[in-house]
């Protein structure tokens, strides 16, 4: 179902290009809930005719692969796992057409179509995200959002993010992205009107080179309030996180006021106390016992009589294999990287004392555009009550 049906916007509403104000007042039944329209807001319509529905597994192929093609950007999700979020719904996509050259061209597009043109309605992009975070009804998470690059900056990754808003929980206050700090998405969440609030380490090989060394990637911790008019709302940040394509524990640290989230640099956390090592008074440290080699015993290989001198191979038929296949054991996987506990609770303090004062740390980000939700969906008692009678 469209977006700008889902709203009740007018069809002289649906093709604009800018931003328009909407006042609604009175209720408008929506799935049998009541549905508060005393609110005005900036309606954001992206530049060319798109719906946007929940994804079903025939979406699937164009979802993965599209996300394959920038997995750089975006890491990389499984296929069950996708399947797992589209079951949740927790995936919708936006579909588009381009009727003709001079359409695309009042929209401000390129004039030719892309090559894989077609007619009918055609998935342009996709969004996977829930409305809820670390087990927390008032975050919600942006997983992924990835728009075909012939389509982008039309609009249509905001109005995505519109709609996951609209279709969030009633108690949902805040979303949250991560993203890596090298890559021109923040400049797309800075627009969008989120605020950078914290960062963490990332990947060791991925980084920035700085004086031919290369620096372990930052992630920044973006996040917005979707309600218009909120300014009382609490940031929030884990102190710690320890999923995402590197399954590793990994440390957050808050951004401070009058720091731009383009000049953190990763910091490198050492033990707070050295490891001990067995010692004897006399002979040092014990060194570790060394596993002895296993030998193999080979049956000798005798030359033919009529060979007295030059190379002779043996045929590889008869050559005794050194070592017997059922010996061979695969090798053990590294165990992951543990923090120590003791900094993981000093993070945790920074947090919780960061959170107090967050109100005059975080910065009021400029927006482009500012994607909120149209209204607060709240339903009154009585209707609940019907509903769940029904």
């Amino acid at each position: 179902m469209a977006f700008k049906h889902y709203c009740g916007l007018p069809d002289a509403m649906d093709m604009s290009n800018e931003f328009s104000t909407v006042v609604m007042q009175g209720e408008m039944i929506d799935a049998g809930l009541p549905v508060r329209r005393e609110v005005s807001v900036a309606q954001i319509v992206a530049r060319m005719p798109i719906s946007i529905r929940k994804a079903t597994e025939a979406d699937l192929p164009f979802i993965d692969g599209l996300q394959k093609k920038h997995s750089r950007e975006l890491g990389f999700l499984p296929t069950m796992a996708l399947v797992g979020k589209i079951k949740l719904g927790q995936v919708v996509v936006a579909e588009g057409t381009m009727q003709t050259a001079e359409g695309r061209k009042d929209m401000g597009l390129a004039p030719s179509p892309p090559a894989a043109y077609c007619p009918l309605p055609t998935p342009v992009g996709y969004l996977i995200a829930a409305d809820r975070y670390f087990k927390r009804d008032e975050i919600g998470y942006i997983t992924q959002i990835n728009i075909l690059p012939e389509y982008r900056r039309s609009l249509v990754a905001a109005e995505l993010l519109q709609y996951q808003f609209e279709q969030s929980a009633y108690g949902c206050k805040l979303y949250s992205c991560w993203c890596a700090q090298d890559l021109k998405a923040n400049e797309f969440w800075e627009a969008m009107g989120f605020s950078a609030i914290a960062f963490r380490m990332g990947a060791d090989s991925k980084g920035e080179k700085v004086n031919g060394k290369r620096e372990p990637r930052v992630h920044i911790f973006w996040q917005t309030r979707i309600r218009s008019g909120d300014t009382t709302t609490p940031w929030w940040y884990p102190s710690q996180t320890g999923g995402g394509e590197m399954r590793a524990d990994r440390i957050c640290f808050p951004i401070m006021k009058g720091v731009s989230w383009r000049d953190v640099r990763p910091i490198v956390l050492e033990a707070l106390a050295p490891v001990s090592i067995p010692c004897d008074a006399n002979t040092g440290p014990t060194p570790e016992p060394q596993k002895k080699a296993k030998k193999v015993a080979m049956k000798p290989v005798q030359r033919p009589a009529h060979l007295r001198g030059g190379l002779w191979f043996k045929p590889v038929a008869e050559v005794e294999e050194a070592r017997p296949a059922e010996e061979i054991k695969p090798a053990k996987a590294k165990p992951a990287k543990k923090i120590d506990p003791r900094l993981t609770a000093m993070a945790r303090e920074l947090r919780d004392q960061w959170s107090e004062v967050s109100k005059q740390i975080v910065e009021a980000v400029e927006a482009k555009y500012d994607v909120k939700r149209i209204a607060d969906r709240k339903p009154k008692a009585n209707d609940l009550t019907k509903l769940l009678a029904a």
